[in-house]
């Protein structure tokens, strides 16, 4: 460590150059931390579990070519076709498809005050069989019963007392002990619902919601002219039951089939935008350690070229090799090291605003590791074949401006 002290004089003599690059590291370090972990978690968000057999499952909307006083005996008509294939274990009608953007969220209370506020979800209305046929698992409480399973017209004179919630709903009702939400009541509209089970999971219909993980559902499932529909095909059947399901349906005159899509799609298409803003992040952070590295790198050239007769001197007087290679390696990472410092900061700062915009976590203190040492390998990179110039320096250059 004998040439800190000469490095540490060397660059307070020439400090504009060293300074810039030091900024230039804070910067990139300060991006580098934050866009990585937005990445990191924008790609478990993608990544995030559905809660849905969904190998399984395709989905589709039909229309119910009948007049609306025959909606039920028409949608329990096609239940009951669909169910005769060999290729289907099950099929559900719902209000909204998981992951695709449409559906409805409401505000859960304490009370009918508004005041009471708890927090907000996505609603699914689904008809019965709705737990077999989504693969979802009852984690507390119990599931509806077939009696609770209800169909409803337009008008909304039927309505359910009870619900289901997600485990991350039961979490905000009873943040103490969520296994202590079944048998407690809410409040969505200011009408009370008793809370008699709980599933692992089930996603909200929008992707790019950071609380799409919180759900409930009802028992009753309202009718109207078109049906949003879920099947269930049997083990290794899905394209099979895929075409059985449209070719009878089909059949009916006056039937419109729409969106029909296995759920593999249907996830894939929600998630798109996000996968499109990941590689962006992933391309800003490859970037942003490139320019880092090519301003080491011309740094270093730079500090060469300027002192090509310093260091001539210095192999006339005997130094090795190696030991101007370690000199520019442990000059580098002392103006790196200085850079980290500062990007820490700055990173910080950086971190607090993004979790009042974004509602992020505070960074994880292994990024700033692993963001230090990222930066640090990528400068040793950058200044080795500048260093490795420098080395074969001839000691002959020391006088040939003399």
């Amino acid at each position: 460590m004998k040439d800190l002290k000469p490095i540490l004089k060397t660059l307070w003599k020439s400090k504009t150059g060293p300074i810039l690059l030091i900024i230039q590291i804070a910067v990139a370090f300060t991006i580098l931390i934050n866009v990585g972990y937005m990445a990191v978690h924008k790609w478990h968000e993608i990544n995030k579990p559905s809660g849905l057999n969904e190998e399984r499952l395709f989905t589709f909307m039909a229309n119910l070519p009948v007049e609306p006083d025959n909606y039920k005996a028409q949608l329990e008509q096609d239940f009951a076709d669909i169910l005769e294939l060999s290729s289907v274990e099950n099929v559900i009608a719902t209000n909204s498809i998981p992951l695709t953007s449409w559906g409805l969220g409401l505000a859960l209370n304490k009370t009918e005050s508004d005041e009471s506020y708890i927090t907000y979800a996505g609603v699914y209305s689904m008809t019965d069989g709705f737990i077999d046929t989504l693969g979802l698992e009852v984690v507390m409480g119990r599931k509806f019963d077939h009696a609770e399973m209800l169909l409803s017209s337009t008008d909304y004179t039927v309505q359910s007392s009870t619900v289901m919630v997600t485990q991350a709903v039961a979490k905000k009702i009873s943040p103490e002990d969520w296994t202590l939400t079944v048998g407690k009541t809410i409040y969505i509209n200011s009408r009370p619902y008793q809370i008699i089970g709980i599933v692992d999971e089930l996603i909200a219909t929008w992707p790019t919601w950071w609380g799409n993980e919180r759900s409930v559902i009802y028992p009753v499932y309202t009718l109207t002219s078109e049906s949003k529909f879920m099947v269930k095909a049997r083990e290794g059947q899905l394209k099979q039951a895929m075409e059985d399901v449209q070719a009878l349906l089909m059949r009916q005159p006056g039937r419109i089939i729409d969106d029909y899509q296995t759920f593999a799609h249907t996830r894939e298409q929600g998630y798109k935008p996000m996968v499109s803003s990941l590689a962006i992040l992933i391309a800003v952070t490859i970037g942003l350690i490139v320019i880092t590295m090519l301003g080491t790198f011309g740094q270093a050239r730079f500090a060469i070229l300027r002192r090509k007769r310093q260091i001539g001197t210095r192999r006339a007087l005997g130094a090795s090799k190696w030991q101007i290679v370690r000199y520019y390696v442990l000059e580098n990472i002392v103006i790196t090291t200085l850079g980290i410092l500062f990007g820490v900061v700055c990173a910080i700062l950086l971190n607090v605003k993004l979790m009042e915009f974004f509602d992020l976590l505070s960074v994880p203190s292994e990024y700033f590791l692993f963001g230090a040492l990222a930066v640090l390998v990528a400068g040793q990179l950058a200044v080795i074949p500048p260093a490795l110039g420098a080395a074969n320096i001839p000691p002959a250059s020391a006088t040939r401006s003399i």
